[in-house]
């Protein structure tokens, strides 16, 4: 994971924050329980419709939760 990532703060009572890591392909996406987690094979434009939807944690649930994931903190 790229230190140097600019993180989104996020507006919801379970998702914390997010942001892109272009040299991985990853989403990563930190809770609010502190739980950071990676999302393979994803876009930059992911990034851009979490921040950008309405409710970050549907979002999530609907568009992430089904696929693998690895925990990085």
């Amino acid at each position: 994971m790229a230190d140097n990532l600019d993180w989104k703060p996020l507006r919801s009572s379970n998702v914390a924050r997010a942001a892109y890591d272009s040299e991985a392909g990853e989403l990563l996406v930190e809770f609010v329980s502190g739980a950071t987690y990676a999302y393979q094979n994803q876009s930059e434009s992911s990034l851009d419709d979490l921040v950008n939807s309405s409710s970050p944690g549907s979002w999530v649930a609907r568009w992430l939760k089904p696929l693998p994931a690895r925990r990085i903190s």
